[in-house]
């Protein structure tokens, strides 16, 4: 019998060190700064060091999943199947419509149903349009109750939503211990998101408090959620949602041993809904956080048991683009992949087409199959917390947990969440974080694939129906038979949290320019002024074709130009006012500055240089360049002088 001799591999190198890592990194650097080039600082403050090894956690202790502070895990075993629920989002204005795409999502791998629910046709929320209990019965006809998870988005009106599902319960004959999901209860977010409660905010909290205490005995059912879109959609960081998370969580929390109940019990009536974008390590450990501060928040409440709630993901909206739609796919998939990781109980996938419309068969199936991949040919969820011992990941967990922590302290300081939320001073401070994170857009500091980065101005814009609603809404007002759902003399009502994609602003610029090609024929455009050899130019003039393109300005090409008068024709033929000179220093040297004033002759209304200027800035400005374009400027304010000057509209 032979035996295989023990590899050594790696162990037969001496192990390297920190310092001998910095050594090679200065070396490559040139003397460039470390920090300024190296380490990135997130929306939070937290700094992102490009390495980090086991002497940045020299205290750290071994941790399982199911042990307090549970940041691995609320359980030794993970999930009972091995993964989380698939969860996919009905609204289809119309019931019967909304049926059959349920049937379909379940028949295609979904096991936990989101409703959202336009109640008695109040628009408070874009849903299915509800006039009473037999649009429900339409809603879910077919589908195997005992089996699915149910979770409501009603938006203020989370009461009658609710008795209406109890009903459906009761008619199919679900038991108590069958009955599983969320009645959707959030009247914070509501009030954020909409800006209106019409039953005022107090006696909305006490009829969430009073249908919690109604289901505390349904052992699979939570009253209460708390999903933090609103606030992310307006701009929240990691920290700020994960502070919202808890602050929202301990009000209600409150309000429902106001009611009578015990802290356990109350506890069980708390489901979370947390954002999911293409960060991934971020994601990772946002949702490794929330677990850890929540049964902070629970234990510090006096709970016996804080191992939490069920803390489900969606992927964020914000970050889905309406142009090239099609790259979505990546950011979901990416986002999908972080909430698995990250130990979310429940994930929601956003459609790829979600941003245009309703999404079709298409976008609803890779939603699916997106999670099933994942799950049953990646075998994500069959590993508890598989980031854990990273240490870069434990690292910005404690931070996201430290800062989040500390928020949340500001925020109870100030009164909880809903002070916050009426006296407006939440609104500013995602405002501040939301405005950071769109100046770093406009630069292209955070970049945007398909809109500010390599777009396609020849892709057709993806089209989906929008259903005719207004009819539904009166029918169903109409129909109402439920109590009235109009604002009483309690009425709360703020300004509500505004919804901004990350992409918007660049969005609004091609939408700008396709208006301005279906009224005059032609999009604005700007002449690539090439200058030499492909070769040479190729570099900065494929630069500012996706600089002026991600604006919907449209980049005329060349192969280069080596004499002036040439390039002067080739202007003047393309018949239009913006030029951008592109070379390279070498040849800016010579030709650039004789260029710029050939091309001021022959009537350019701008001229652009692609490339920083350095020292011969004043020489170029005064032959003629009006505006340089190179990495770190304000992209979105050269494209909106750029489509004032081609007389653009917005």
């Amino acid at each position: 019998m032979t035996t295989t001799p023990d590899l050594a591999l790696a162990a037969d190198f001496p192990a390297a060190t920190a310092e001998q890592w910095r050594a090679l990194v200065d070396k490559v650097l040139k003397g460039a700064d470390f920090d300024r080039k190296l380490v990135s600082t997130t929306y939070d403050g937290i700094a992102i060091q490009p390495l980090y090894t086991a002497a940045d956690r020299p205290e750290t202790s071994e941790q399982f999943p199911g042990q307090p502070d549970f940041t691995r895990g609320t359980t030794a075993a993970g999930p009972p199947h091995g993964a989380w629920e698939i969860r996919q989002t009905q609204q289809h204005p119309v019931a019967a419509e909304a049926n059959h795409r349920i049937l379909e999502d379940l028949d295609g791998g979904v096991n936990s149903l989101a409703l959202r629910l336009d109640v008695g046709g109040a628009g408070a929320v874009d849903g299915v349009v509800i006039g009473g209990i037999d649009d429900v019965a339409t809603l879910l006809d077919g589908v195997y109750l005992d089996l699915v998870s149910v979770v409501l988005e009603a938006g203020p009106h989370f009461a009658a939503a609710a008795d209406l599902l109890i009903e459906i319960w009761d008619r199919n004959g679900v038991s108590v211990d069958e009955r599983r999901g969320n009645l959707g209860a959030d009247p914070l977010g509501a009030l954020a998101a909409g800006g209106r409660l019409p039953g005022g905010l107090a006696p909305t909290l006490s009829d969430a408090a009073e249908l919690a205490v109604s289901t505390a005995a349904w052992p699979h059912v939570q009253a209460i959620h708390v999903d933090t879109a609103p606030y992310v959609d307006a701009g929240a960081s990691e920290a700020e949602e994960l502070a919202i998370m808890l602050a929202a969580g301990v009000e209600y929390l409150g309000a429902l041993i106001d009611a009578g109940l015990a802290v356990d019990v109350a506890a069980t009536q708390l489901g979370f809904t947390l954002s999911a974008d293409a960060d991934v390590f971020a994601t990772i450990a946002k949702l490794r956080a929330a677990r850890r501060l929540w049964g902070h928040a629970l234990a510090a409440a006096g709970a016996a048991d804080a191992a939490g709630a069920p803390l489900a993901t969606r992927t964020a909206t914000r970050m889905m683009t309406v142009r090239d739609p099609w790259v979505n796919m990546l950011r979901t998939t990416a986002a999908c992949f972080a909430a698995g990781a990250g130990g979310a109980t429940t994930v929601t996938v956003q459609p790829f087409d979600a941003s245009v419309g309703l999404p079709d068969d298409l976008g609803r199936r890779l939603a699916r199959n997106t999670q099933l991949v994942l799950q049953e040919e990646s075998h994500i969820g069959l590993v508890a917390d598989p980031a854990g011992g990273s240490f870069y990941i434990e690292e910005l967990t404690d931070q996201l947990s430290t800062r989040a922590w500390s928020r949340f302290q500001e925020i109870q300081a100030a009164g909880g969440l809903s002070a916050v939320l009426l006296d407006g001073s939440l609104a500013d401070a995602l405002d501040t974080v939301r405005s950071a994170r769109m100046a770093n857009i406009a630069k292209r500091k955070d970049p945007l694939t398909g809109v500010s980065e390599f777009p396609n101005l020849a892709e057709a814009p993806l089209e989906r129906p929008v259903p005719e609603v207004a009819t539904l809404r009166a029918a169903a007002a109409a129909a109402w038979a439920g109590a009235s759902l109009a604002d009483t003399a309690d009425a709360t009502i703020i300004e509500p949290l505004p919804v901004v994609g990350l992409a918007s602003e660049f969005e609004a610029l091609r939408e700008a320019s396709d208006h301005h090609l279906a009224t005059t024929g032609a999009r604005p455009s700007v002449f690539l002024a090439n200058l030499g050899a492909v070769a040479v130019h190729t570099a900065r003039a494929t630069f500012a074709k996706n600089f002026f393109e991600s604006g919907g300005i449209e980049a005329i090409g060349s192969d280069g130009f080596a004499a002036a008068d040439a390039l002067v024709a080739a202007f003047a033929a393309a018949g239009g006012g913006l030029a951008v000179i592109c070379s390279s220093d070498a040849v800016y040297t010579d030709r650039a500055a004789t260029t710029a004033t050939a091309l001021r002759d022959a009537g350019a209304s701008r001229i652009y240089l692609a490339g920083a200027p350095g020292e011969r800035r004043e020489e170029l400005l005064a032959a003629g360049v009006d505006e340089f374009i190179h990495v770190g400027v304000d992209v979105l304010a050269s494209l909106r002088t750029a489509h004032d000057l081609e007389g653009v509209a917005r």
